[in-house]
This record gives C-alpha cells, structure tokens and sequence, in this order.
C-alpha cells in the first residue's frame, strides 16, 4: 500500500471515530414506560415544588397554555374511552443532585389533566360521553373519578440527557419545527437562552406592561402577550438602537438574534449593566415618543399614522418598519444632545417635524412591494431624517 493511501484510510478512520463519538453525543437514549394518572399527578405536585422525581410542566422554553376548555376535555374523554393519546416526551439529567424530568413534549396534554383533576374546568363538548358534559371531576359518578385515577395509563417516555443537556433542547426544537411550529420569538428564546433572556421574559415585560404608554405605543394585546410578538417588538428596538443598520441585512429577525446572541453568557456584572442599560433605554424612547404623540395629537406613534395623522386599525397600529427610524432617530438625537430632561412644547414640535419632513421627502410609508424594513428603505430615510434634523439643529 502507498503511502498516500495509507494516510487516506487513516484519515478516514479518525474521521470515522469523530462522527461515531459525535453520534453517542446526540443520540437519544430512549426509556418507555406508562403510569397511572394518580401516580402522574404525584408527580407533577413535585415538580410543582421542585422536589427530586417531579415533573416539570414549564421548563423555561416551554411556551403559552393554548389549549381551551373543548380541547381539554376532548383529552379526558379519550383517557375514559382508552383511545390513546401521544405519548408524553420528558428529559432526565440523573448527574443533577436534584433529578427533574422536563416536559420536552406533551405539556399540554398534562396540564389538562391536572386542570381537571384540581377542579379547573367541567367538560364540554364531549361527543360520546355526553352526559358527563358540565361536569367537574369532583361530580364525576364515582367509577369515572376512579376509572381516570387508577385505571387509566399515559406512555411516558423519557430521554437521559445526563452527557449531553443540549440534546434537550435540540429534541423540543425539532418536535415543534415538525409538528407544531414555534413562532418567532419563541424559536429565538430556545435558540439564545440566558439569564437575560428569562429576565427579560419574566421581569421585564412583565414591568413594561405596567407603563400606559408602552402599553399603548407597542400595541400590547392579548394576542401580543401569548405569541411572543409583545417580547420580539422591543427586541427589535433594542437591536435596532444597538447595531444600528447593517449593510445588506434586510430582516429583522437577523437583527433581534443578532442582539439576543450578544446576551448570551453575560457574567454577573455585564448582566447588571445590560440589564440596567436596557431599562433606560427602553423607558427613554417611551418616554420621549409620548411627548411627541401627545404634542402632536397621534394615537398611536409607531404607525402610518406618525406621517398622515390619520387613525390605523388591526395590524397596522404597530409597525416595525416605523419602529426602526423612530428608534434610529432616538438614537441619533441622544448622540448629538439634543433631548434634554425638561424640553418644552415648541423643541417637540420642531423634533417631530423634521422627522416627518425626512420620512416624506422620500415616500417612506408608501412601500410599492418593496420590504418596508430593507436596508436600501430604511437607510435613504434614515439620511433624510438626519439632513431634516441637522437643518434645524445648525
């Protein structure tokens, strides 16, 4: 054998032994099992109080409760007929002095049964057991109560994600992209996980929600709150004010994970800093863009309504692509100290129109199928704000 094909074969076999360790890594240890729902409800009061052995319904990438009342009780009338539902998906890192079992898949068919075990809903819409529709568990007859207790069985199945507790999240990414798609701003809250990011979600928003005007210049809904778009609108202030715009990046979403990246792996001290930073930033532009809308007499900022004054509805009261200038413009009339903490009416005024002047000199508003946040867009009126705003400042 030469020598070029004995280091080719040798090549091969260590790169042969790479993919093998490489499959051990990531590959799924699966371990089935089924358990009784009083048992299951055991161990979901565990995991409740975070005792070793208990379920853990909301992981920290877990997403909103979606399921409604129908959809529950649908749940519990297939458990009694024992048509069988999906099975139940968990993580298990047995390296931990405290052995959790994550919910990877499966929380909300969980979280119905507890609901209905703990009295939070009667059933409705049963198709085949109608007669227990309007019930509670506690006024089910008693063989039903005891038939959901101790006759009946979910498939568990457990994955050990003691060598590797990426796998975890690797395996909740891949169920919901299959299956059931994650929105945006969840994927990104799975992908860049830190402690910034659960503050944020936790702490943050949960304060902004206080503040009448965030309330209302970032269009918080319902809707908003539960599918994460509340959370990735002030990504993509943040984003947006930090990087400025970057040439040939065109969405948004580039931006936010770009933003969110730079959060990940923060020590105590930077995570303060961030912390603090984002506050104040966030509270400022607020703060400043109320003072415009309530000069001005404009409903709502962050909209078409900023240009024309007149009334948006439905989707097109927030905008992103209005957000970025106006976050630019922030940004820029902080750079130049230009906003003051006691500013009177007429410097609003000024402020507002120079801004409005520069975003009509160039028919921002009127996109012509052109992406309203491209780079090309967004940088020929982000110029023209400035030009409008220097005219004024000089």
């Amino acid at each position: 054998m030469s020598v070029s094909s004995k280091n080719r074969d040798q090549r091969k076999d260590v790169m042969t032994t790479e993919l093998f360790q490489l499959l051990n890594l990531w590959r799924c240890n699966v371990k089935k099992d089924s358990i009784k729902i009083d048992s299951l409800m055991d161990k979901l009061r565990k995991g409740d109080e975070g005792k070793s052995g208990g379920i853990v319904l909301l992981p920290d990438y877990q997403r909103h409760y979606k399921f409604t009342t129908r959809k529950e009780s649908s749940i519990i009338e297939s458990i009694l007929l024992n048509i069988p539902i999906p099975t139940i998906y968990l993580s298990q890192n047995t390296l931990k002095e405290v052995v959790f079992f994550n919910v990877i898949d499966g929380r909300h068919r969980l979280e119905a049964i507890q609901r209905f075990i703990e009295g939070k809903y009667k059933l409705t819409g049963l198709k085949i057991l109608r007669e227990l529709n309007g019930k509670s568990f506690e006024k089910l007859p008693v063989i039903f109560r005891n038939m959901l207790l101790y006759d009946s069985q979910i498939d568990i199945s457990s994955i050990d994600t003691s060598q590797n507790p990426e796998l975890e999240y690797e395996v909740f990414l891949r169920f919901n992209q299959e299956t059931n798609p994650l929105r945006k701003q969840e994927l990104l809250e799975v992908l860049f996980r830190s402690d910034y990011a659960t503050w944020f979600k936790t702490e943050l928003v949960k304060e902004l929600i206080q503040n009448k005007g965030f309330r209302k210049m970032f269009n918080d809904t319902g809707k908003r709150r539960k599918d994460k778009t509340l959370n990735y609108s002030v990504y993509a202030f943040l984003a947006y004010f930090t990087f400025g715009l970057i040439e040939g990046k065109n969405d948004t979403p580039i931006y936010v994970s770009k933003f969110m990246k730079m959060m990940v792996g923060l020590d105590e001290v930077e995570l303060l800093k961030a912390q603090d930073n984002t506050k104040k930033l966030v509270y400022g532009f607020v703060n400043f863009y109320t003072m415009i809308a309530e000069v001005e007499n404009i409903n709502q900022v962050i909209s078409k309504e900023f240009i024309n004054k007149k009334s948006q509805q439905g989707s097109h009261v927030f905008l992103i692509s209005f957000l970025i200038p106006l976050t630019l413009m922030y940004k820029y009339l902080l750079e130049i100290g230009w906003l003051k903490d006691e500013m009177d009416i007429y410097e609003y005024k000024i402020i507002y129109e120079a801004i409005k002047r520069g975003m009509l000199k160039v028919g921002f508003g009127e996109f012509g199928g052109v992406s309203s946040t491209s780079y090309k867009v967004q940088y020929a009126c982000y110029n023209e704000m400035k030009k409008c705003i220097e005219q004024v400042y000089q």
